[in-house]
């Protein structure tokens, strides 16, 4: 009995040991990032100024907007196309082409990720769903996929008619916006209907979100997405090199984007899982910060290193595949 004591007892103090230093590394970490935080916020200090000013001013109206609206609203409105196109700028290179994969990858596909990304409403809706019910989240997801959907297909009937009619070798625009408002943030004309980029930066941001939260119930809604994506692909095959201008609006409005298709099935942890292990050398995760920040990574003033990019409550955890090609995507799905 003594021996059983003893052996409870040293077991009681090795259990006691590892909490202690458990909670002692955690209190370290905490004061370092406090001391990081610090830091930062001490460096820029100096960062004053009207410019910097203003800044502070057009983000604290943005996000309080954001924490008044309800989540149905934020993702409703993840259809203007404002909010995303500054962040394509930034992400350009000013070199745009398709003539191959990497190409499209470098000129078309990685910009479409980052675009999201500088989204602050994206953001918001991450945290908004993430604190609703899972199945309410999935169902206001699906909703919002197939609803822009059904519009995305009629504007690909026009395409295909179009082509049809041999009259595609004109100059094609790329509609995003028109800015009614741009004294806190990017915003469409109220009286004009979401256009064609927004609807799709929509849907990105619809699956996207689906697979960051794994809501495996959206996963039919997002198999519907990559078969209308394969369809715009499949016109964007078929059009003749001649018709340059047409061909890539084809390509800059299509949700055809193997690295974000494959993000998305990524909600359902069982989808092909045998096939998602081949795939773990491109799969990146990233952090960023909350929609609360001062400022995004994406911000302009924070690129210059104005403006401190620092998360006002927490980091976000973003995974996403980059760089998948056609024969990857099409090998995952079988066909």
């Amino acid at each position: 009995m003594k021996r059983k004591h003893i052996f409870i007892l040293v077991a009681v103090i090795v259990v006691n040991v590892i909490v202690f230093i458990g909670l002692a590394n955690w209190r370290a970490q905490k004061q370092e990032q406090s001391r990081i935080m610090l830091r930062d916020a001490t460096r820029y200090a100096a960062a004053t100024g009207p410019t910097i000013t203003a800044f502070d001013e057009r983000t604290k109206r943005w996000i309080a907007e954001l924490k008044d609206e309800p989540i149905e609203e934020i993702l409703q409105k993840l259809t203007d196309a404002a909010e995303f196109t500054h962040g394509v700028i930034l992400a350009s290179d000013g070199l745009r082409s398709f003539s191959n994969e990497e190409w499209r990858e470098r000129s078309y596909y990685r910009i479409d990720r980052e675009a999201v990304l500088s989204n602050r409403r994206f953001r918001a809706a991450y945290e908004c769903l993430k604190n609703i019910n899972r199945r309410q989240a999935a169902e206001l997801l699906s909703t919002n996929i197939r609803e822009n959907l059904a519009v995305l297909r009629t504007m690909l009937q026009e395409d295909l008619d179009m082509v049809a009619r041999d009259e595609h070798s004109g100059f094609i625009s790329v509609t995003t916006s028109i800015s009614a408002d741009d004294t806190y943030r990017p915003m469409s004309h109220p009286d004009y209907p979401p256009t064609r980029t927004g609807r799709r930066f929509a849907v990105f941001s619809y699956i996207w979100l689906a697979s960051i939260l794994e809501l495996r119930e959206v996963r039919p809604a997002i198999e519907e997405v990559i078969e209308f994506a394969k369809e715009e692909y499949k016109l964007f095959n078929t059009v003749e090199r001649e018709a340059r201008n047409f061909k890539s609006a084809l390509l800059s409005q299509s949700l055809y984007n193997p690295s974000l298709l494959l993000t998305a099935t990524l909600c359902d942890p069982n989808w092909n899982a045998d096939k998602h292990k081949l795939l773990e050398t491109k799969l990146v995760t990233r952090e960023v910060v909350d929609y609360q920040a001062r400022a995004l990574e994406h911000d302009r003033y924070a690129r210059q290193g104005l403006v401190p990019v620092v998360p006002h409550d927490g980091m976000i955890v973003i995974r996403y595949y980059t760089e998948i090609t056609d024969e990857e995507l099409n090998d995952f799905f079988g066909k």
